[in-house]
């Protein structure tokens, strides 16, 4: 009886292994997927937080602009068109604006650069002229009869531009931010 016994353990052996490293492919396969997952979930916070930078960036340097223009004035040496320097002539007829070209952010000068550019981060801007428009004044809402005295008044020299920034770090994050800025 005890060779009997012995027989069956022996086959049952060889069993079990199989059954073990079955089991272990499982939990490896697991944890690979799990690794996986952990690691594409960093690389999305990191892309976020890269991207906020850049955002943050081309905020700055639309604030930069913004003030440029309330502490200096209507801007002198617009160009007829295209960009120079930072100041770009207004887009006639449904054309696309100089900036909109691909490479116009990195080469070229028809953008200005911020005091803020740094090594790791490029931020750069430009204001287009966008015309005359109607100014703000008090009780001159689109309620009312824009056309009345003291609204025509109020607004006839009001000049309109667009500020467009934009940011880029070094890793390839890169946004671009607009605003429109009235001068009387």
């Amino acid at each position: 009886m005890k060779t009997t016994a012995l027989a069956g353990r022996r086959t049952q052996a060889g069993v079990t292994l199989v059954i073990v490293l079955l089991l272990l492919l499982v939990i490896t396969l697991l944890g690979l997927a799990s690794m996986r997952g952990a690691v594409l979930q960093e690389r999305m916070s990191g892309n976020a937080w890269f991207r906020s930078e850049a955002f943050q960036g081309a905020e700055a340097v639309l604030r930069e602009a913004e003030s440029n223009l309330a502490v200096g004035g209507r801007p002198t040496g617009v160009p007829a068109s295209g960009c120079s320097s930072g100041l770009c002539a207004m887009p006639v007829n449904g054309e696309a604006s100089a900036w909109e070209v691909d490479d116009f952010w990195t080469s070229g000068s028809g953008f200005a650069t911020s005091n803020l550019e740094t090594s790791e981060i490029m931020q750069r801007y430009v204001i287009e002229d966008m015309g005359d428009g109607r100014g703000e004044s008090e009780g001159c809402t689109s309620d009312i009869d824009l056309s009345a005295p003291e609204c025509t008044a109020a607004g006839a020299s009001a000049r309109n531009y667009r500020i467009t920034a934009f940011s880029r770090l070094s890793n390839g994050a890169e946004v671009m931010l607009q605003s429109t800025f009235q001068l009387p």
